[in-house]
């Protein structure tokens, strides 16, 4: 689940045995329909734009019981500072619970900041990944700022595509992009969510692979299949929706039964979108994407995820896509 967090992804290496296995080709199709698989947020004929697998779990049950237990121990020291202390009692024996009270709060509040919340609070909504289809490039938002996107080219060797494994969980699979210079791993980014099953991530391939390689008039087989549901706002209403489908639709007929649940998941996404800053990318690569008004391949943006789910075409569709995939497990 926080493959590529902790640990963060290895660089400076050879590929893999296990990677190369799981290479994806510019040039083979694969035998499934194309998918966004509930990642990608624009679509139009110059590119197609998709969020990083961080972006499934940011705010979510590890970010509150991380939050918690921090804010916890932190204020259980400062009650400690402004209460204890002042009792009767030997400076010494205050000076010992001080620092182990102290050191027990600090230190578990860096080391959850380090290994995760340093990624989720305070940092970027989403890390985009964007496919120019026009310029035959990718383009890997890092930070706001110089230096802070990586592009790479479509198509080529050095631009290694392959269905990536979980660290923690082995059975987690996502779609991930190694950079290559020399044989050597020097980026890697993912694209789209993590899934217990890689036909998730071949129909997203899939679909960025006819996007780029055919033209958006080919990336979907369906027409009612040519719709973004994925919205990245940090709403009250999306961020509602976002914990409803992470705990999906076994829950949702007792949602209102398990309200304490999805009311602090979703507080939490929400105070985490809060504190995050939207991402920026520089003017060269939006020069570069740069679309016409009439564009007749644009897709709407949702304000909210589902939102075109309202169409009942469309919603049939979903659930007629949602079915075939229970076959997966």
């Amino acid at each position: 689940m926080l493959t590529g967090t902790y640990p963060s992804f290895k660089c400076n290496r050879p590929l893999e045995q296990e990677e190369k296995q799981a290479h994806l080709s510019y040039e083979v199709p694969q035998l499934l329909e194309p998918d966004d698989a509930i990642a990608m947020i624009r679509f139009n004929s110059t590119f197609v734009e998709f969020v990083d697998r961080r972006f499934r779990i940011k705010g979510m049950a590890a970010t509150l019981v991380l939050s918690s237990i921090s804010l916890f121990l932190l204020a259980l020291f400062v009650l400690f500072v402004f209460n204890f202390w002042r009792t009767p009692g030997s400076m010494l024996e205050k000076a010992a619970v001080f620092l182990i009270l102290g050191g027990v709060a600090v230190g578990a509040s860096a080391f959850f900041w380090m290994i995760f919340l340093r990624f989720d609070l305070c940092a970027y909504k989403f890390n985009p990944v964007r496919f120019n289809r026009k310029a035959q490039c990718i383009h890997f938002f890092v930070h706001n700022g110089p230096g802070g996107t990586v592009t790479v080219p479509w198509g080529r060797p050095s631009t290694f595509f392959h269905i990536g494994r979980g660290s923690q969980d082995k059975e987690l699979r996502d779609l991930r992009c190694h950079v290559l210079k020399d044989d050597l791993v020097t980026h890697t980014f993912t694209v789209g969510h993590y899934w217990r099953h890689e036909n998730h991530v071949r129909g997203e391939w899939e679909l960025i692979r006819r996007y780029m390689e055919d033209g958006p008039e080919n990336a979907f087989d369906h027409p009612q299949d040519r719709v973004i549901t994925l919205s990245p706002q940090g709403s009250w209403l999306n961020c509602y929706m976002w914990v409803c489908h992470a705990l999906g639709t076994g829950l949702y007929k007792v949602r209102f039964l398990l309200f304490p649940i999805y009311g602090l998941l979703t507080l939490s996404r929400w105070l985490t979108f809060k504190s995050c800053r939207k991402p920026v990318w520089p003017p060269e690569v939006e020069a570069s994407c740069a679309t016409e008004p009439d564009d007749p391949y644009r897709l709407p943006e949702p304000a909210f995820m589902g939102e075109f789910a309202q169409d009942d075409a469309k919603y049939q569709r979903a659930a007629e896509r949602h079915q075939q995939r229970q076959s997966w497990k």
